[in-house]
């Protein structure tokens, strides 16, 4: 389906032209709007042509409040055209032979250069194919400065193809081979036309070529020289008839003629030459250079064939609004806006230097839509589960709810058991502790009385002092546990016993064997004793006559605490 609505741009060297296009009802294209904005055409300025366009486009968008997606022309000093003859492969290899076709004959690196291409005749042995190309940066740069102004490039065709697609349709009844002139400011067009067949030349003979000649012999800037050329070329000088000036723009259009007659004769007769086309039977002149009065004359008598002007805007109908303007006075510069929008009534070549980064983006957009409708299809495909799933989630709160009514009075009993049971535990503990007691109370009068009884048995013996000397706790990660909640083990005690033993046999002399045999006898009892579990850290003292001293540790038994 082709768009209603083509905002066209054309950002020439010179000017800036900027025109809204309708279909008609009768098929026929209609200009609804037409702004124009002059900039500097100084070669010497050429640097900076991009900011002067920057500018020129953001005067429009501000004055004409235009902005949105457009289509734009990529102008002759910026666009490369390259016509090759190929072998028809198979449609699956065309796109590397092509690939390998431009990097051949296109004279910078492939990845410098926004390229595409049309084919132009394919009779199935070979392709008669168009190459079109553009330096990535400036391309870079004259969509930068449009969608800085509020334009969004979604096309960028190149001059000569627009001329073409406007060409075909202002004069559909032209004779099948014919040659279209465009001189620009900056370059001039020769598309040379033999039916559906094409060829392109562009080369740097233009209008600014005139400016140039009349500044250096009347000693002026470019910029007067290019008003006053303007202005006696369009009929607007008030110069008189006889005027230095007059006279000197006069002769700077007649060198340009005769220039531009030399270089068409060479490109007609190269052209002949290299495709066997035949002469053109019409030639039409347009651009700023066609304002030159003689030029359509003095060519017609020179090349011998009928020249006329080109009518940009024959096929095309101009609302009251683009009238006023100015597009009718401008027509000589509307041939390519008036291209961009001809895809509006009828096809034309799909050819496009946009940088890849818009055209990725322009394809996204393109595909939006239906992301927005599969967007839309699971949103709507998710809501009768969701309602589903909602209203079960609703009832099941609402048990929810009805089962913590009927658990909190349990709970509530719930905390009081634990609370109950914690405190019989407590009790229990403290009875165990009791029992403990209880049970131990006797134990130091049992203890004292086997000790007493084991000092009997060996006779001749006396303790001087018991101590208590608490140890420290048994190393409970020796050996694992059996039940981890079980208490820690208790100190082990133990008691330091200190005595004598009196050697009768001899009191006045050293302590005999037998008597350390008695000693020893003593102790090694001590371990039978059921309170007593080992005997440790035994010393001896012999120093006094007829006594033996003693001391020693008895580490009491857990089983029978003191």
């Amino acid at each position: 389906m082709r768009a209603p609505r083509v905002l066209a741009l054309d950002p020439g060297a010179s000017h800036v032209a900027a025109g809204i296009f309708v279909a008609g009802p009768s098929g026929r294209l209609s200009l609804q709007h037409f702004a124009h904005e002059a900039q500097d055409a100084d070669p010497a300025h050429e640097a900076r042509w991009s900011e002067h366009l920057a500018q020129s486009l953001a005067a429009i968008a501000a004055r004409e409040h235009l902005s949105g997606p457009c289509a734009l022309v990529v102008p002759g000093h910026l666009a490369l055209t390259k016509f090759v003859k190929t072998p028809a492969l198979d449609r699956a290899k065309r796109a590397q032979s092509l690939a390998f076709e431009a990097s051949q004959h296109i004279p910078y690196p492939l990845a410098e250069v926004v390229w595409d291409h049309v084919v132009m005749a394919d009779d199935g042995f070979d392709l008669d194919v168009m190459f079109a190309a553009a330096k990535f940066d400036a391309l870079q740069s004259l969509c930068a400065a449009a969608d800085a102004a509020g334009f969004a490039p979604e096309r960028a065709t190149p001059g000569s193809l627009a001329l073409r697609a406007a060409f075909r349709y202002s004069y559909p009844e032209a004779p099948a081979s014919a040659l279209v002139i465009n001189i620009g400011a900056r370059s001039t067009h020769l598309l040379f036309l033999d039916g559906e067949r094409f060829y392109i030349r562009t080369f740097p003979l233009a209008g600014n070529v005139v400016t140039a000649a009349l500044a250096e012999e009347l000693r002026i800037d470019f910029a007067a020289a290019e008003t006053l050329k303007v202005s006696v070329l369009a009929g607007r000088s008030e110069l008189p008839e006889n005027s230095p000036a007059r006279a000197a723009v006069h002769r700077a259009a007649a060198g340009f003629i005769g220039r531009l007659h030399l270089e068409l004769t060479r490109s007609i007769v190269n052209h002949r030459r290299q495709t066997g086309a035949p002469q053109p039977a019409a030639i039409y002149v347009t651009g700023g250079g066609s304002l030159i009065g003689e030029l359509p004359a003095t060519l017609a008598e020179r090349l011998k064939l009928p020249v006329e002007r080109y009518d940009a805007l024959r096929g095309v109908d101009v609302s009251a609004d683009a009238r006023a303007s100015g597009a009718e006075t401008l027509a000589h510069e509307l041939a390519e806006l008036v291209g961009l929008a001809v895809s509006l009534v009828q096809p034309v070549a799909d050819v496009t230097l946009l940088p890849p980064a818009i055209t990725e983006a322009l394809a996204f957009r393109k595909r939006q839509p239906r992301y927005l409708a599969a967007a839309v299809i699971a949103v709507a495909a998710l809501l009768p589960p969701i309602f589903y799933l909602n209203h079960r989630a609703s009832g099941a709160e609402a048990l929810v709810t009805q089962a913590e009514s009927q658990l909190r009075p349990l709970r509530s009993l719930e905390a009081r058991n634990n609370e109950n049971v914690a405190q019989i535990e407590a009790a229990k503990k403290q009875i165990s502790s009791l029992e403990g007691l209880v049970a131990t109370k006797a134990n130091w009068l049992d203890f004292l009385a086997d000790t007493q009884a084991r000092l009997a048995k060996v006779g001749d013996v006396w303790l001087e002092r018991i101590q208590i000397v608490a140890s420290a706790p048994l190393d409970a990660s020796a050996a694992p546990a059996a039940d981890p909640a079980a208490p820690a083990p208790a100190p082990a005690l133990k008691l330091t016993l200190s005595g004598r033993l009196l050697d009768v046999a001899n009191p006045v002399s050293e302590v005999s064997q037998e008597s350390n045999e008695r000693v020893k006898k003593l102790i090694a009892g001590f371990t039978e004793s059921p309170f007593i579990t080992a005997v440790e850290n035994e010393r001896f003292d012999t120093k006094q006559p007829g006594l033996l001293r003693f001391d020693f540790t008895l580490v009491v038994n857990a089983r029978r605490p003191l």
